[in-house]
């Protein structure tokens, strides 16, 4: 007597199989190959459903046929390769062929007339964007993964309006996720109202998941205010007296990058190209393209020299340079490294990169938050916590709020500032930007801030972390396994 065929179960392993092919052939790292077969075939239902959904890193065609075009074309409309660019031969190697490497790859070389200053309350940042805002004569751009229209925050939106009614072109770039609330006020129809384009990032709607992932997220942060002045950090949108108050890990703790000179042409670039992505309705044509002030006054540069180096990341990028680079100037520090984030899940690479200079001798210290706002996020991150500790990793965990602060300081060579968490989500899926800096000038005003932050901060005992409960223990192995999906 033949066995009886279960149709549902074949089925299953034709899909299971076709899509477990698919996982091999786009040569994911290892670790996430094998955990979405896994997720593919003990979920007969519900594997095929997330993968549809997460597992591929799409944008949608057009966004990927079109961003190279048009990032090309605003750097070649502000002028960014021939901006005066800088020599990297002024670099310390080996640094100097990743700055070239950088500028392959972005499109942004190294440029050097350029002023910052470096913003790390939120009182104070508001206040500065407002009065930049309020000087604005020609464009004002915003574009952030958060806009929470509370507090402090309604000052710099009713400078926005202020701006709009005096004839300059203001436009609000939000992620539609991240900003679902500043979409669910009454703001976006007051600021239209007053002549403001305000477009959804990224937008989220079931029809559009299936031809692109629903959670690749557009977690950039910046404003520009005509060709004068930018900012662009850590820093959302929001106030952090009001801003997830009930999630009671404290107030939010950023950095923010108050910046003069050719980088502003630089971030306009990356500004303009996601606005003009994210608008469906717009044809993506030389009119399109040339409507832009590019006629705009330059302000006089800063004299004086400070090597800067913007590098946009994402999935519509054609390589994941960023994550290069943190692996590789890892792997090259000769001093020190020292890193603050909010999220901190490495993968084997990084965590290779980070044990191993440790072992060698150099300084690794890693600054996180006491309580993130995600626990399966938290227990992931501190599986990793074992193998840094034995190689001689000093980790902190500050106690005065949810640091959510993101730099990388490696040696007094070079600097990486700016929208990157330390996991897999930041260095493959969300649309993120950071700023190198090559000056020991900036690593050391970046060093006193997190001597500030370590100074309110508990070091984690090696001894005690080996005696913490089972059941910790147990949950971080489990989302671990987690890891390269989250």
């Amino acid at each position: 007597m033949f066995p009886t065929v279960s149709y549902p179960l074949m089925l299953h392993v034709l899909v299971a199989t076709i899509l477990s092919l698919r996982v091999l052939y786009r040569k994911l790292q290892v670790n996430s190959a094998l955990a979405w077969i896994v997720v593919l075939i003990a979920m007969p239902i519900g594997g095929p459903v997330l993968y549809v959904l997460f597992g591929a890193p799409n944008l949608g065609r057009r966004r990927l046929e079109l961003g190279h075009r048009i990032r090309s074309y605003y750097e070649k409309a502000y002028a960014i390769a021939r901006a005066d660019a800088a020599s990297v031969d002024a670099i310390p190697q080996p640094f100097n062929a990743m700055a070239a490497s950088i500028a392959r790859d972005s499109g942004f070389p190294v440029l050097s007339h350029n002023r910052y200053t470096l913003l790390s309350d939120a009182g104070d940042i508001l206040q500065r964007m407002a009065s930049d805002i309020d000087a604005a004569r020609c464009d004002c751009c915003l574009e952030f993964y958060i806009i929470d229209p509370r507090g402090r925050v309604e000052a710099v939106l009713e400078a926005v309006l202020r701006a709009a009614g005096r004839g300059v072109a203001c436009r609000i770039l939000a992620d539609d996720f991240g900003s679902k609330g500043f979409f669910r006020s009454d703001w976006p129809a007051r600021l239209k109202a007053a002549g403001v384009s305000v477009t959804r990032s990224l937008p989220v709607a079931p029809i559009r998941n299936f031809s692109k992932r629903t959670d690749l997220r557009n977690h950039r942060k910046q404003l520009i205010c005509d060709r004068a002045v930018a900012y662009m950090g850590s820093f959302n949108l929001v106030d952090p007296h009001f801003f997830k108050a009930d999630a009671h890990v404290g107030e939010w703790i950023d950095l923010m990058m108050r910046i003069e000179g050719q980088m502003v042409d630089a971030l306009a670039c990356v500004f303009h190209a996601d606005d003009l992505l994210d608008r469906p309705d717009t044809d993506i044509d030389d009119k399109a393209l040339r409507a832009l002030p590019f006629d705009q006054q330059k302000p006089p540069l800063p004299e004086g020299r400070m090597l800067m180096q913007l590098l946009p990341s994402g999935p519509e990028m054609p390589s994941s340079t960023i994550y290069e680079v943190i692996v590789a100037g890892i792997f090259n520090a000769r001093q020190r490294v020292r890193i603050v984030t909010p999220y901190f899940v490495p993968d084997q690479a990084v965590l290779l990169a980070l044990t191993s200079a440790a072992k060698r001798g150099i300084a690794v210290q890693i600054i996180v938050p006491q309580k993130g706002d995600s626990r399966m996020a938290q227990y992931a991150s501190q599986s990793a916590f074992d193998s840094l500790l034995e190689a001689g990793v000093e980790i902190l965990r500050f106690t005065g709020g949810l640091l959510h602060a993101k730099a990388l300081l490696i040696d007094e060579s070079i600097t990486v500032f700016g929208t990157v968490n330390m996991d897999m989500r930041s260095f493959y899926l969300n649309l993120e930007m950071s700023l190198l800096l090559y000056e020991p000038q900036a690593s050391a005003q970046l060093d006193g801030i997190l001597d500030g932050y370590a100074a309110r901060s508990s070091a984690i005992d090696p001894a005690a972390w080996k005696q913490r409960p089972w059941r910790q223990h147990f949950l971080e192995n489990l989302f671990r396994l987690a890891g390269p999906l989250l």
